[in-house]
């Protein structure tokens, strides 16, 4: 598993009637992605701009190529890390989404379906020291990191990783939830001031689990 997902850091159906989200007084509504792929995410969030966009990319791609990490490296030459939806509410960086496609040899919709708790949290440990180190050469810090959990979403066994990052204006609490799939992972990550973390994590939690990817 570590060598499978270590990289991660960076990654149509038919529509469905609107979901009632919980914060803000909105309605979720469903977002269609490549390969078949959607999420609901609150009606009133919007994309970002191409030009922040690119600047995230291009930020995120010169992150993974300076790291000293062999096996980020390695997962390089497999393919980029694509970024498939990137939201956020209006006018403000957080709360936002993003959906990201990374290559993952190896791996399918089953991978955590075997294991314990403890066993994904224990295999996803490195993730934290990880993230330190990439949001660290963004001028970021990660205030803490929790261990991996692990939730139903999509079909399939999902691992959660809570944690708290620095922001532009003040601390920002994230989940990364991470879906295996045949020879890639998909990773959702939500994002939220800290202050709002207690309203906003139901809501994340009906997202994650919105998520829908087609089988093989």
């Amino acid at each position: 598993m570590r060598l499978q997902l270590r990289h991660l850091l960076a990654a149509d159906l038919a529509l469905c009637p609107p979901l009632h989200a919980q914060v803000p007084a909105d309605t979720l509504s469903r977002r269609h992605l490549a390969s078949g792929i959607s999420i609901a995410l609150p009606a009133s969030w919007e994309p970002l701009s191409d030009s922040l966009q690119a600047l995230i990319d291009r930020t995120r791609d010169t992150v993974f190529e300076h790291s000293p990490d062999s096996l980020i490296q390695r997962s390089l030459k497999r393919g980029r890390v694509i970024t498939l939806l990137h939201e956020r509410a209006p006018g403000v960086l957080d709360p936002s989404a993003s959906f990201n496609v990374a290559p993952s040899p190896g791996t399918t919709p089953s991978t955590f379906n075997s294991l314990t708790a403890a066993q994904v949290a224990t295999g996803l440990a490195f993730l934290c020291g990880s993230m330190r180190d990439g949001l660290g050469r963004m001028g970021a810090r990660v205030v803490s990191c929790d261990p991996a959990v692990i939730d139903h979403a999509a079909g399939r066994t999902v691992a959660i990783t809570r944690f708290v990052r620095s922001g532009a204006a003040g601390l920002v609490s994230a989940w990364l939830v991470q879906f295996p799939d045949n020879d890639v992972i998909y990773t959702l990550t939500l994002s939220a001031p800290q202050a709002a973390e207690s309203r906003y994590e139901p809501l994340f939690r009906r997202i994650w689990r919105s998520v829908a990817i087609p089988g093989p």
